[in-house]
């Protein structure tokens, strides 16, 4: 938590670079955190895998940009492992969750340099 306050000099003082203002901000460290919704074991542990998936997703875009194929290529053959495990601990959830898990597929493939270097004009 931020405090801010403004501290006004009197009429006649004014400090050393012509200001007659002040304001000190200080800082207050939260004594209690908001409690964390505690999950059944299913449900974090479904949680956990499709925050991998997140993870890896995002980690996927990362390498795109840096054209980094061998890491490209190791990202995309784990993959299917983290699907095969987000739709495991999918599964198993009671009572199942109101939305459907999806297709989850990537539409691009591990030689993604090569395909795209071979259409360029």
């Amino acid at each position: 938590m931020t405090s801010c306050i403004e501290e006004r000099i009197e009429p006649g003082e004014v400090d050393v670079d012509g200001r007659a203002l002040t304001i000190r901000c200080y800082l207050y460290p939260l004594l209690t955190t908001p409690p964390r919704p505690l999950l059944k074991p299913d449900r974090k542990l479904a949680f956990e895998a499709l925050t991998l998936l997140m993870r890896l997703d995002r980690e996927l875009r990362e390498v795109r940009v840096d054209w980094n194929q061998d890491r490209f290529r190791r990202l995309m053959r784990s993959r299917p492992r983290v699907i095969a495990r987000l739709r495991r601990r999918w599964e198993i959830l009671n009572p199942q969750p109101s939305i459907a898990l999806g297709t989850l597929r990537r539409r691009y493939h591990a030689n993604l340099t090569g395909y795209l270097n071979r259409h360029k004009g």
